[in-house]
């Protein structure tokens, strides 16, 4: 058995340009888990997965199962509860050089794919390559754009040996470890890709990861069944099945009856039923999430910075987190939520001042109002009540003299357009994004990474100042320096209004007790390799 890094050991190691860490291989058996071998664990979604592409992101709801199909070089502990260290996954131990701009890493020797080949350098290059070169034969637009911030300034990718990879890249990265424990991250097997191809591989995805996928019935269920020689212990169960319930009062009948054995996102209003039923468990989670919108910075009006900033004064953020969301929220002041290793707590963010919000449209050249279109997603982790707070809200934004329409959308079919950007006559996006890292805000706020080169800036913000900042934050190796100039970035951002921060939500999870070894993380993303059913 390994062991895992801690951050400080983590960030001491890349301060002196060298570090290494090994996963624990945490087991699975049943008899640590107070259940049995065996059986399939049924759970309830919030909405349908996207495809499993291994390099694209298409919000938490898949995100989530790429991290039980898939491995990643690096990782975060999802079997943590807490601030989750960062771990070797597929990489054993890596090496850095003092100028942060090469990364040598050691991979796992043993491991193989769910389709039987094996993992190794050349494996992974192939993955690199596939999502950086356009020279590649299976090169990948779209997930060379996802990952545009991890893979997009690299001077070479080296197979030093069968297990040693060397990746390069042009410039400092200091981050970089964080970014490739990414979702997006996750290794595949060339071998299926070049089978099926760019366009039908996300139907037969293959990773290493402890579950391989079965199969999927649209709007119906997604099966996976454990991978009996995952390198870090087979899970317990023989399987699980994701069945995709939108409806937050359906997901909560379903867990009560039995017809299934866990739930994400509660609703608000079931918090008390699920808590007083002997049969069921249900835990809050405080996620690396800040809920808002993304103005369309591109097109006006929202180019006008009184009407953001009228826009984050109009809403009454105590009121909606008490009163709609009953304490699975808090009012956000910035970019992150308190906890996570980004926050910073002299940042205070905008409060409920409706006359002054009214001040500011005037000032914006609105004094009588405007009305504007806002584009919401239809479930979704990242907005599981998106409509009762948008509602809340829209009647905020009434107050003052905005009237804006909310549209709903299907939420693949959102995240698809996201990806494009905000278009000319949209005016906002909402999102619930996750921000854990500080290294999000190179996705969220660079200049360079707005679509196509990434779809983490959809609603093209655009700072030179902010820009320097943020690259001069990837060549600083010292992390207390770093995160000072993170620091800077998110004040900008919020002096900017470069999203109306709304609130930091908690996830409400619910499972019944026949559920064993299930770890309910501060995250997103959770696996089901540790659980048993009794």
């Amino acid at each position: 058995m390994g062991r895992s890094i801690t951050r400080r050991r983590f960030l001491h190691s890349l301060a002196l340009g060298a570090g290494g860490a090994l996963l624990a291989a945490r087991s699975t058996d049943a008899a640590t888990t107070g259940g049995k071998s065996g059986g399939t664990l049924i759970a309830g979604w919030e909405a349908e997965p996207g495809a499993f592409d291994n390099d694209i992101d298409r919000g938490a709801v898949t995100r989530t199962l790429l991290h039980n199909i898939y491995d990643r070089l690096v990782d975060r502990d999802m079997t943590v509860k807490a601030n989750q260290p960062l771990v070797g996954n597929l990489a054993t131990s890596w090496e850095v050089s003092p100028d942060a701009k090469t990364y040598t890493f050691k991979l796992r020797q043993g491991v193989k794919f769910h389709d039987g080949t094996a993992l190794d350098a050349e494996a992974v290059k192939f993955n690199i390559d596939r999502d950086s070169d356009p020279n590649h034969k299976y090169y990948n637009k779209a997930g060379a754009g996802s990952l545009k911030l991890g893979y997009g300034n690299l001077a070479g990718v080296v197979v030093v040996d069968k297990f040693t990879i060397r990746i390069v890249h042009k410039d400092p990265f200091a981050d970089f470890l964080p970014v490739l424990a990414f979702g997006t991250y996750s290794i595949a097997s060339p071998t299926a890709i070049q089978k099926y191809g760019n366009e039908d591989y996300p139907n037969h995805p293959v990773g290493t990861g402890p579950f391989k996928y079965v199969s999927r019935e649209k709007g119906v269920k997604v099966t996976f069944e454990r991978n009996p020689d995952y390198w870090a212990g087979a899970p317990a169960i023989d399987g699980f099945i994701v069945r995709p319930l939108p409806e937050a009062v359906t997901r909560v009948t379903a867990l009560q009856t039995g017809e299934v054995d866990w739930i994400n996102a509660v609703n608000p209003d079931s918090i008390d039923s699920v808590r007083s039923n002997p049969s069921l468990v249900l835990e809050l989670a405080q996620l690396p999430n800040t809920w808002g919108y993304i103005p369309n910075h591109k097109y006006p009006p929202t180019t006008k910075l009184q009407l953001r900033q009228a826009m984050s004064w109009a809403i009454d953020r105590e009121t909606l987190a008490r009163d709609v969301m009953r304490g699975l929220a808090v009012p956000a002041k910035g970019t992150h939520a308190a906890g996570t290793p980004g926050y910073d707590p002299d940042i205070t963010g905008y409060g409920y001042n409706p006359t002054k919000a009214k001040q500011l449209l005037a000032d914006a050249g609105f004094p009588k109002g405007l009305p504007l279109e806002v584009w919401i997603p239809a479930g979704g982790a990242g907005s599981p009540f998106g409509v009762q707070m948008n509602e809340f809200i829209q009647q905020n934004f009434k107050d003052v003299g905005i009237e804006a329409k909310f549209v709903q959308q299907e939420f693949q079919t959102f995240q698809n357009n996201m990806a494009n950007g905000v278009q000319k006559d949209v005016n906002a996006l909402q999102v619930g994004f996750s921000v854990d890292e500080f290294v999000n805000l190179q996705r969220m706020f660079r200049t360079d990474l707005q679509p196509p080169n990434g779809n983490t800036n959809p609603g093209w913000y655009s700072n030179a100042e902010v820009d320097a900042l943020l690259k001069k934050a990837r060549e600083t190796t010292n992390a207390e320096q770093r995160k000072r100039l993170y620091f800077q970035v998110e004040q900008k951002a919020v002096d900017d209004a470069a999203w109306i921060f709304v609130v930091n939500q908690k996830a409400a999870r619910a499972w019944n007790k026949r559920v064993k070894g299930y770890i309910n993380p501060n995250s997103y993303m959770f696996t089901f390799r540790t659980v048993s059913i009794a």
